[in-house]
C-alpha cells in the first residue's frame, strides 16, 4: 500500500520540489545582496571587515544555495527563524515572498497534497478490504458447507491460482496499441486470451462494429434512393 501512494503521488511531490527550488533561488539572489554589509542606527551603510564577512556568511543561511533550499524547507514545515535577520518593513519583496510561499505552499499545496494521499488510500483500502471480504467468505464456505472429500478435489482447489488482473491490462494495452514501455509490444496468441477469457469480449467488440458498418450501409442506401427520386423528379 505504501508503495501504491507513493507512486500515485510521485508526479506531486516533483512539483512541490520545483517550487521550494524556485523560491530558494528567489531568496538566495535577494538575501545574497546584503550579506557583506550591515547597517548601523543611523542609517548608514558601513561595510564588514573580514571578520565580519565571516560572521555575516555564518549568520546568513541564503548565501549558499544549498543551505537556501534546506531554508525553505524547513519554512515548510513552520519554521521562519532563518528571516528573523532581516525586517520585513525595510524588504518588501521579501515579505511578499514570505505570503506567496505560505499561502500557495504550505497552506494550499500542502492540504491539497494530503487530500490526494486520503483518496489514494481510499481506493487502495477498498481494494483490499474486497479481497479480504472475499478471503474470509470463501473459507467460511469451505469449512462449514463442504464436506471433507468435496474439500480435496484438485479441480476446485487446485495447488496454484494465477490472478490475471495484471495480464487483463497487459493485454488491453497491446490491443489498444497504448503499449508505453521501452521496449517491444509481447505476442498475445490466442489461447493465452481463451484462457484469460478476452476473446468473448474481442468477439462482442466485433459484433458491435459489424452492426455499426450495416447501419452505415442501410444509411448510405436510404440517402442514395432519395437522391435518385430527386434526380427523376
Amino acid at each position: 500500500m505504501i508503495i501504491g501512494v507513493a507512486k500515485n503521488g510521485f508526479s506531486f511531490l516533483v512539483i512541490l520540489g520545483f517550487i521550494i527550488v524556485a523560491f530558494a533561488h528567489s531568496l538566495h539572489i535577494l538575501l545574497t545582496q546584503t550579506a557583506g554589509f550591515s547597517n548601523d542606527q543611523n542609517k548608514s551603510v558601513v561595510s564588514n571587515s573580514t571578520s565580519g564577512k565571516v560572521s555575516a556568511t555564518n549568520s546568513n543561511i541564503f548565501v549558499n544555495f544549498i543551505t537556501a533550499i534546506f531554508a525553505v524547507y524547513m519554512m515548510l514545515t513552520g519554521d521562519s527563524s532563518y528571516l528573523s535577520n532581516w525586517s520585513l518593513t525595510e524588504n518588501p519583496t521579501l515579505a511578499i515572498l514570505i505570503v506567496c510561499f505560505s499561502f500557495f505552499t504550505t497552506i494550499y499545496l500542502m492540504n491539497l497534497f494530503i487530500g490526494l494521499l486520503s483518496n489514494f488510500i481510499d481506493k487502495t483500502n477498498k481494494k483490499e478490504l474486497f479481497l479480504l471480504q472475499r478471503a474470509k467468505i470463501l473459507s467460511e464456505i469451505e469449512l462449514f458447507y463442504m464436506l471433507p472429500y468435496q474439500r480435496r478435489k484438485n479441480n476446485w482447489f487446485p495447488e496454484l491460482i494465477f490472478h490475471l488482473d495484471k495480464l487483463h491490462d497487459l493485454i488491453k494495452k497491446v490491443q489498444n496499441d497504448k503499449w508505453e514501455e521501452p521496449f517491444e509490444a509481447p505476442y498475445i496468441s490466442d489461447t493465452l486470451k481463451r484462457i484469460a477469457k478476452l476473446d468473448v469480449e474481442t468477439d462482442n467488440r466485433k459484433d458491435i462494429d459489424l452492426d455499426k458498418i450495416i447501419e452505415d450501409i442501410r444509411k448510405l442506401k436510404l440517402i442514395e434512393s432519395r437522391g435518385q427520386k430527386i434526380y427523376k423528379s
